[in-house]
């Protein structure tokens, strides 16, 4: 490009106006991070800041000072509340707002409004900009919530022109409302990218004392957040007191803030203060608190109660346990952090609630965001075009399928990553929904505990950062491991020899803290079963049993299409049906189990015993003094005619075909699955033995090998992908 092509270029290209509203403290810790990433692009955008609703009253901390001390230069500030904290108030208040803001938006004159969520000031926001030709974008539609928030924000999604959603069910929502599939963005929620980076900050304790006092311990106190529901105001007012009886009784410190300005807000103070709490000991009431300290709050509390929309999105973010009250948050997507009291009709429910929560970690989910809707809504935004026509365009069924996009329209994959933890190699590696690995790391797994957790965390960490690269969205953490697994917890109860030091070890908690994703942990033999129940011959098979044929004999169990787990966790241990009660000795202690005859140490026990007395070469058989003897060498020489290799091979398919004939005896599946190293060479074998001893109700039952790559990955990432996380109480 030519001087003047460049100086031409330059000059024709316009820096966005974009103007930002924030209405409360609220919706500004969703707006900030926004706000902060167009003031970073000076060369792109130029900000403006306007500011109304509760922002500019005393009562409720005059919080526009906040935004000030954060170093924005607000260019508007709009007195529209009117003040009652009632129905009509609210009224009033809207339409006030709608006599002012025509004069600052023809001041301003913004290419961009950017209003978020479902509040009575957005809407008169977006009323004006829309009617004024002002382009809308919309943050946090297409959520469900349960009240009256749900009308407000449905109509500013309908008046919006561009939409940055949360979630991908907000985005079909948006979908089935007729928004044009091109205009909306899955970025997930702005707040995330702030308290993902700054929640665990190290002075923690000091902010926890600072609001409670010097003797509060972390995971020892409540925060309480309860707000008016608009549209059953007498009834919000009555669960409030309810809920403050419950924390009475339960007699743990309480951070307490005051409710929105909603009506029903002030009834709810009276309330507060008939009873006392301000007075209280146990109790600190305040109106606001700036958002990077509340979040440690949050993040660091034994649980948190109430039903601000913070409880059932960002407090997710660190597996705060958390007690949602009434109706204000009904149809929001919830975490598996969050007990629901829909019909909070007595103290004792709350009261019972808080003891069922209180201290409890649950894993880190990220529902709601990963760390990154910001860098997509600045791509976002560059797009747009202002030569476009500006009336909106509406797709009316039949509907475009959903898919996540990223902005340039490039499908950003549902991906989990995987892990799987063998006696020899630690592997890590991303799978898509379909099944397909995108990618994979394997190292050797070091001896001890410590280097074993460090390597872990390394490896999923560069598949993160691949995974950015592969533009794959990573849901959760999927870990198959050897051994007796709670999956409930996410620990290993004890393991296998071949992996040292792994006994009562909690692999959730450190990878979903390192991580901030969820993290589900599970035995490798029931990630083979899972595995193939979603990508394998077990699809739509209701009941089967998949068996490991490799260095030990693992499997799993598909019942009425549910995982067998056991009691104790120790169902399918499959490998250690005893088939003899003389039998050779088993690494598990007792003798004459399956895989002491038929696994691959077994076969190479035996080949080493042949080798050792010259037993084991024949014509024909290629084995070089230095190579060390395996089972493979066993299969060889008896193929080649070797009569005492063949015996050996002949007992283990014995063993083997006796094992699964009182598996099929005792859970008659509709399959068996063979999947491993060995899986070919005892499929022929065992079902002539199936077809030979087994009842005649049970003989025509199938013996397949697996299809699959690598079933230990792959069902270590098909429990984060079909995970559901909705939990009622």
């Amino acid at each position: 490009m030519e001087k003047k092509d460049v100086t031409e270029h330059n000059y024709l290209k316009k820096k966005l106006r974009v103007c930002v509203a924030t209405c409360n403290r609220a919706d500004y810790s969703k707006l900030a991070p926004i706000m902060c990433g167009i003031k970073s692009h000076p060369d792109d955008f130029e900000l403006e800041v306007m500011v109304l609703g509760s922002h500019l009253i005393d009562d409720y901390g005059n919080t526009f000072r906040l935004i000030e001390q954060d170093g924005f230069e607000i260019g508007s500030k709009l007195h529209t509340i009117v003040r009652g904290e009632d129905e009509a108030a609210m009224v009033e208040s809207v339409g006030l707002a709608l006599v002012k803001l025509p004069d600052v938006l023809q001041r301003l004159h913004p290419d961009i409004l950017v209003v978020h969520g479902d509040r009575f000031d957005a809407l008169a926001l977006a009323t004006a900009a829309a009617l004024m030709n002002i382009r809308i974008l919309h943050v946090e539609g297409g959520e469900v919530s349960g009240t009256i928030d749900d009308s407000i924000r449905h109509a500013i999604s309908k008046l919006a022109h561009y939409h940055a959603c949360c979630t991908p069910r907000a985005e079909q929502y948006l979908i089935a409302m007729c928004e044009d599939h091109s205009r909306i963005l899955l970025a997930g929620c702005p707040s995330y990218d702030k308290l993902l980076s700054t929640y665990h900050k190290d002075n923690y304790m000091d902010v926890i004392k600072s609001w409670l006092g010097d003797t509060v311990q972390k995971h020892d106190y409540i925060v309480a957040l309860q707000h008016p529901v608009t549209t059953d105001i007498q009834h919000s007012i009555k669960i409030y007191g309810l809920m403050l009886d419950a924390l009475l009784s339960f007699n743990k410190k309480t951070l307490i803030l005051f409710p929105n300005i909603d009506a029903g807000s002030k009834e709810m103070v009276r309330v507060m203060r008939k009873k006392g709490i301000e007075q209280h000991p146990n109790f600190r009431a305040v109106k606001h608190i700036p958002f990077e300290q509340f979040i440690q709050l949050v993040c660091h509390a034994g649980c948190m109660i109430g039903n601000s929309s913070c409880g059932v999105r960002e407090a997710g973010a660190f597996g705060t346990a958390v007690v949602n009250l009434g109706t204000r948050q009904t149809g929001r997507e919830t975490g598996e952090n969050v007990i629901h009291v829909r019909d909070a009709d007595t103290h004792n429910k709350i009261y019972h609630a808080l003891e069922l929560q209180f201290g409890k970690r649950y894993p880190c989910g990220k529902i709601y965001g990963d760390g990154n809707a910001v860098t997509r809504i600045l791509k976002f935004l560059r797009t747009i075009d202002l030569d476009e026509p500006l009336q909106k365009t509406f797709c009316f069924p039949p509907v475009k399928d959903s898919f996540s996009q990223d902005i340039d329209h490039i499908l950003e994959t549902q991906s989990a990553l995987a892990v799987d933890l063998g006696g020899t190699n630690l592997r890590v590696a991303i799978v898509c929904m379909k099944g397909k690995i995108l990618k994979k790391y394997t190292q050797p797994n070091p001896k001890t505990f410590e280097d074993r957790m460090q390597l872990i965390l390394k490896m999923c960490f560069e598949a993160m950062w691949e995974a950015v690269r592969l533009n794959c969205r990573i849901l959760g953490v999927g870990v198959s491991t050897g051994g007796r697994v709670n999956p409930q917890e996410g620990v290993v109860l004890h393991s296998t020899k071949l992996i040292q030091e792994w006994s009562t070890i909690d692999l959730r908690t450190p990878i979903s803290d390192a991580m901030h994703l969820p993290v589900w942990v599970d035995n490798d033999g029931n990630c083979a079963a899972l595995a193939e129940k979603k990508f394998g011959h077990g699809k739509g098979v209701e009941n089967f049993v998949t068996i490991i044929t490799g260095t030990g004999i693992g499997g799993g169990i598909i019942h009425h299409s549910e995982l067998v787990h056991g009691s104790t966790f120790c169902a399918a241990e499959l490998g250690h049906i005893m088939v003899s009660l003389e039998g050779p000795e088993c690494s598990c202690g007792s003798r004459g189990c399956i895989e002491a005859y038929a696994s691959g140490m077994a076969l190479q026990r035996e080949a080493k015993r042949l080798h050792d007395e010259d037993l084991l070469k024949v014509e024909g058989m290629d084995m070089k003094l230095s190579e060390p003897v395996t089972a493979a060498h066993l299969i060889t020489a008896a193929s080649l005619g070797n009569p005492k290799a063949d015996a050996i091979l002949n007992k283990a398919c014995t063993a083997l075909g006796v094992g699964i004939i009182n598996i099929l005896h005792i859970v008659n599946p509709s399959l068996v699955i063979l999947s491993g190293v060995l899986a070919s060479y005892y499929q022929n074998p065992v079902q002539h033995i199936v077809h030979g001893r087994a009842l005649l109700s049970a003989q025509s039952i199938k013996v397949v090998t697996s299809d699959l790559e690598d079933p230990a990955l792959l069902g270590a990432a098909s429990m984060v992908l079909d995970y559901t996380t909705r939990r009622t109480y």
